[in-house]
């Protein structure tokens, strides 16, 4: 289409961006406060071609037209799409250039499993400092905050469709359902103005429809994957029609998959249809706590909650995972029964089958309950021990509001390790900054986060903010304080 003049869908797809904007005055949505339902004005041909001999590349078709007809980057899902500078900008760095400019096929496809996934980024070369260009053929167009990346495919057989990605190869990209870059634009115009749950679900990563719809692609698969999709994709409706509740009700009771039937349950206890708690009881009885217990703390009422977690401490033994973390976030829930307490979960903490995040989870929890003195002997040792300040960030959260004289020495020889750290300097930088509005930069790394953390365990050694880390950067006032405070000889 281009240099053809205007095709006919720009007047259509201007007319959808006016009524988003109608729909989201307040930039309410995630992300629409970068871009204000604003596009910068079309590059020209000219442009675009200057852009493709610099780079190597050759926009695909839809996309090519969308910046010149429509507009040279703006308004568009997530935090916006990129224009020609910020693209040439983000082209800068040799990994991504390489990537784009690469003839080879690329490697990454649709629905990759896990294993596929790290035979191609190879985690243990990447601990040895070896690079890896998964994204090769894929021109990032915008971000989803933090490292999460849009891309567009330029080579293969995916070339033009949409594709999210992680760049610190956190996990195997995720192909858009829609084949070419308009058709995935204009579903997220059609999204907002229908006021769709974004924020639950992701644009882009659920079964384009609305419930009618939803419902009959239901009707028409017997894969227990497709109909667990478009089960997962009613989660951006604000409400389910009562056609819709009766529909899936009948079908939840007829389903003899256990997995599909599960997610029939969650989403119909997520949208208070009359009698599916019961259906709790079930997976109970089958043996499926993890379900059921994710299905109670997300989608379950105080009295369903209040109901079932004593039975979900009898089983915290055997559940790990997702299924382990959903029953802390319980826990948390009902922090202030009685009978919650930290010493419940005693056990839990010495478990050597939990990983990472299930720990994280598990101190989250911790820390909101009471009776953090009976778990006091498991902390001590831990935060004499654990090396990674991420781990020690959680875990001095959790002692928060403890009194013990042991403990505050612990945090004085945190301190005393992590406060000269390269990050924790580059950290107190920040803290000195003053931003509009008298605000300053809070810590942003890991052992800066702990040293800020470890701070207020102290009440910043009675100074502000800003005055707190002044004095810890300062080698004499430092001492100085652990004299009069008692820690002289730490």
């Amino acid at each position: 289409m281009a240099g053809t003049g205007q095709p006919t869908w720009v007047k259509r797809i201007l007319k959808l961006l006016e009524q988003a904007r109608a729909k989201d005055p307040d930039f309410a949505r995630f992300g629409a406060y970068s871009h204000q339902y604003k596009l910068a004005a079309p590059a020209g041909e000219e442009a675009i071609r200057k852009f493709e001999g610099q780079q190597g590349v050759q926009l695909p078709e839809e996309y090519r037209d969308f910046l010149m007809f429509i507009g040279n980057g703006g308004a568009g899902p997530y935090y916006g799409l990129y224009g020609l500078k910020a693209l040439e900008d983000d082209l800068s760095d040799s990994r991504s250039l390489r990537r784009c400019r690469s003839l080879e096929e690329p490697v990454i496809y649709p629905k990759m499993s896990g294993e596929e996934w790290d035979r191609i980024v190879d985690p243990e070369g990447r601990r040895k400092g070896e690079e890896v260009y998964p994204y090769m053929g894929v021109l990032p167009i915008g971000t989803q905050g933090c490292t999460l990346m849009t891309g567009l495919m330029l080579t293969g057989p995916y070339r033009g469709q949409v594709v999210y990605y992680d760049n610190d190869f956190c996990g195997p990209p995720f192909f858009v359902r829609e084949k070419g870059f308009l058709s995935w634009y204009e579903r997220w115009l059609r999204e907002v103005i229908a006021g769709y749950n974004e924020e639950e679900c992701g644009f882009g990563l659920n079964v384009d429809g609305n419930p009618r719809q939803l419902m009959e692609l239901y009707e028409q698969t017997e894969d227990p994957e497709e109909r667990k999709e478009i089960i997962d994709s009613y989660y951006k409706f604000e409400t389910l029609p009562g056609k819709q509740k009766t529909y899936f009700k009948q079908a939840c009771a007829q389903e003899t998959d256990m997995e599909v039937r599960m997610k029939l349950i969650k989403m119909l206890v997520r949208f208070h249809v009359p009698g599916m708690t019961k259906e709790i009881e079930k997976l109970w009885e089958y043996g499926a706590y993890a379900e059921a217990v994710s299905i109670i703390t997300y989608e379950g009422t105080w009295e369903v909650k209040e109901a079932w977690y004593e039975k979900i401490f009898e089983i915290l033994p055997q559940l790990q995972g997702n299924g382990f973390r959903d029953a802390c976030h319980t826990f948390g829930a009902m922090k202030d029964y009685p009978n919650v307490h930290a010493g419940r979960l005693k056990e839990a903490l010495v478990r050597e089958d939990l990983d990472r995040n299930d720990r994280i989870v598990l101190f989250h929890s911790i820390r909101d309950l009471k009776g953090k003195e009976e778990v006091l002997d498991y902390f001590l040792d831990y935060l004499s021990t654990e090396e990674n300040p991420t781990m020690l960030i959680y875990a001095v959260w959790c002692t928060e509001g403890v009194k013990n004289q042991q403990l505050q020495e612990l945090y004085v020889k945190l301190l005393d390790k992590y406060r000269t750290h390269e990050n924790a300097r580059f950290d107190y930088k920040g803290s000195q900054m003053v931003l509009k509005g008298g605000a300053c930069l809070g810590a942003s790394r890991p052992e800066g986060q702990l040293t800020s953390n470890l701070m207020r365990q102290f009440d910043y050694f009675g100074l502000d903010y800003q005055g707190g880390w002044k004095l810890l950067m300062d080698e004499g006032r430092w001492r100085e304080w652990k004299h009069q405070s008692g820690f002289a000889q730490i």
